[in-house]
């Protein structure tokens, strides 16, 4: 089975942008077609391979940063004009379409999981809130040339304390930025990637730094121009119109929250919907679908400035997501850990910790010296007799219960309880 998936490799690299039936044939005519397909399969999945089209007009390419970089080495003006691609957006089917492997989603998910089990949507989020306004203002704002290092984005935000000698527009930008990530968290509930969400998120983002205001939280009507690339965006207000549409259409249809993060990170720069201020709209938007499903952000803290750049320059000019790809799931992996941990973070104590802190000792003790493990019925019957009002006596033997599993030598002196004492106690 690896012969024949180097002879695929070997065969594409030849002969980018083959068909299945063309590949089977080329690279191994002796092979049933379903082998073929269930190899092409797993090459895509490992990242091998990049597939577009659908059905019959499916292709194969060779995947990987490399053949980005290699265009980039010649300069930009130098580049033949590069103009929109609908057949880029056509061809992602969601649920069938992946730029991001198997193995990416997988290990991305394992970083991103936070530390503790399921809580209520939104209070992960509202937790590390803070951090997070720091750490992505920061970085969102230095990737568009803000001069403010972190520090002084830590003050602008929790202060409202400008740096000395810095444009008040790379102030604007930061807090902009703070309002634009508030107003995700504030609304985790009920954003769900509309037309809307991506207005007000760029309506934030924006303010008071577009020449004409009333293009805030508004599809252009005008051509722009990018910088340092030879990619022309569309210039026609009705098209514009009718490709966010898919692309709003197509990030809600996906069901993995890092496919469908890194989707808004690839197509609403490509567009280039608004008249500025796409791609910060696309990095803040990206963090909606992780902190709904109570991921660790993406913070683009440890991300190259430069290689982010040239990932989008693959994207604009060949519809090549390799590199940036490959820098996204880099970035994300570094900058995760630090998220996950906050979560083991106590948010509120439970009205048990406080209200009824002797009761919860006391049948947790009795729970481990007397009865050797805990017995529901029997501690409800301890609680009842311990005067807890009846509303708060489930909570409080749910509680105690979750202290009792969480026992152990390092924390028994909590419950004056020895390590002794836990010999031959089942914790379940």
């Amino acid at each position: 089975m690896a012969d024949i998936e180097q002879n695929i490799l070997d065969f594409v690299a030849e002969r980018p942008l083959s068909g299945r039936e063309a590949i089977r044939r080329g690279a191994a005519p002796d092979v049933s077609s379903p082998t073929i397909w269930r190899a092409l399969k797993r090459l895509v999945d490992a990242g091998r391979l990049d597939v577009s089209g659908r059905g019959r007009g499916t292709e194969y390419s060779v995947a990987g940063s490399a053949s980005v970089r290699a265009h980039l080495q010649t300069p930009y003006n130098q580049r033949p004009p590069v103009r929109y691609n609908p057949k880029f957006l056509d061809a992602y089917v969601p649920g069938r379409s992946f730029y991001l492997t198997q193995s990416d989603r997988d290990k991305l998910r394992a970083a991103g999981q936070p530390v503790g089990g399921p809580i209520q949507v939104g209070t992960y989020a509202r937790r590390i809130l803070e951090q997070l306004l720091v750490d992505l203002s920061f970085a969102s704002s230095r990737m568009e040339g803000n001069t403010y290092d972190i520090l002084q984005t830590e003050r602008l935000i929790k202060f409202g304390k400008e740096a000395e000698g810095k444009d008040r527009k790379e102030a604007q930008m930061i807090l902009n930025h703070k309002e634009a990530i508030e107003y995700i968290v504030d609304n985790l509930d009920t954003i769900n990637l509309d037309r809307p969400d991506f207005f007000n998120i760029h309506a934030l983002l924006s303010d008071g730094l577009l020449v004409d205001p009333g293009m805030a939280g508004r599809l252009r009507e005008t051509p722009v121009g990018i910088s340092y690339s030879s990619y022309k965006p569309l210039d026609d207000r009705i098209t514009i119109e009718e490709e966010f549409d898919i692309i709003v259409a197509k990030a809600k249809e996906i069901s993995d929250p890092f496919e469908q993060s890194f989707f808004l990170l690839v197509h609403i720069p490509y567009l280039q919907g608004f008249i500025d201020i796409n791609k910060r709209t696309s990095r803040v938007a990206s963090n909606i679908p992780l902190l709904k499903a109570d991921l660790a952000p993406m913070s683009f803290l440890t991300m190259d400035d430069a290689a982010y750049i040239d990932g989008l320059i693959g994207i604009y000019e060949l519809n090549n997501v390799a590199l940036l790809r490959e820098v996204h799931v880099e970035s994300y992996l570094a900058s995760a850990e630090k998220y996950r941990v906050l979560r083991a973070e106590v948010d509120v104590p439970d009205k048990a910790a406080l209200a009824y802190r002797d009761v919860v000792r006391d049948v947790v003790r009795f729970s481990v010296l007397e009865a050797k493990r805990f017995k529901p019925d029997v501690v409800l019957a301890r609680v009842q007799k311990l005067d807890v009002p009846k509303d708060d006596q489930d909570a409080v033997v749910a509680y105690a219960h979750e202290q009792f599993k969480g026992l152990h030598e390092g924390n028994a002196i909590r419950f004056k309880l020895k390590a002794a004492d836990l010999v031959g106690v089942d914790l379940s």
